[in-house]
């Protein structure tokens, strides 16, 4: 199975408001591969902060979408953020992320490529 996607996050203030300009990435690192009814594969996203300060990701979600008519998008789910990542000034983090097919999922699910897409929040540290 493979994994795709890229998104933009905003990062947050500790007021809550959007800081303007201050937006980071999130995007696949490589592809996971073996995922079967039942089964579950660590996936790494990178997250790259283009800011000259760092910042520390609370949350990253992902929304998974249908890859095929014969699999629903529910087959699959993307666990979120164990824990807060610091991503330094004009850098980059790997962080792992479970994905889990459920073990009812059609066997028509296995070896197809699911579309997710990432959202996060981060604040400065």
């Amino acid at each position: 199975m493979r994994l795709v996607l890229v998104v933009l996050a905003m990062l947050l203030v500790p007021g809550g408001s959007p800081a303007p300009g201050k937006a980071f990435t999130i995007a696949d690192v490589g592809t996971a591969t073996g995922l079967v009814p039942g089964g579950t594969v660590t996936r790494k996203v990178r997250v790259t902060n283009p800011n000259n300060q760092d910042i520390k990701v609370t949350r990253l979600d992902t929304s998974v979408g249908r890859p095929s008519p014969n699999c629903p998008a529910n087959a699959v789910t993307v666990d979120p953020l164990k824990s807060p990542v610091l991503v330094a000034r004009n850098s980059h983090a790997d962080v792992p992320l479970a994905v889990r097919m459920a073990a009812s999922a059609p066997n028509a699910c296995k070896n197809l490529t699911f579309p997710l897409t990432y959202s996060g929040t981060a604040i400065k540290p």
